[in-house]
């Protein structure tokens, strides 16, 4: 079972190297609004969905996509996780 903080380790790893964000930039934090601050754009939504996918083998419902979870990594890890502990109760 893997936990939420992995996920979001997971997510801010792709984020930063997939967007290019320096290592030294201060106001980069797995709490920051990554669509407000302009860390990730339309495109770079679409890549985060297709490596959500890839990576946890979940696919994000709209709801989903539209809360306020999902503007950040912290978010995104939360929205992740419970979507990964329903497939694998799904499974069992």
């Amino acid at each position: 079972m893997i936990t939420q903080a992995i996920i979001a380790n997971r997510i801010e790893a792709f984020v930063r190297t997939q967007f290019e964000i320096d290592p030294s930039d201060d106001g980069f934090d797995q709490t920051v609004d990554l669509f407000e601050l302009g860390y990730v754009d339309s495109v770079g939504f679409a890549e985060l969905l297709a490596f959500f996918a890839e990576e946890f083998g979940v696919d994000v419902p709209e709801d989903d996509l539209l809360s306020e979870d999902f503007l950040s990594i912290e978010g995104m890890a939360r929205i992740v996780s419970r979507l990964t502990i329903a497939a694998e109760a799904r499974s069992a």
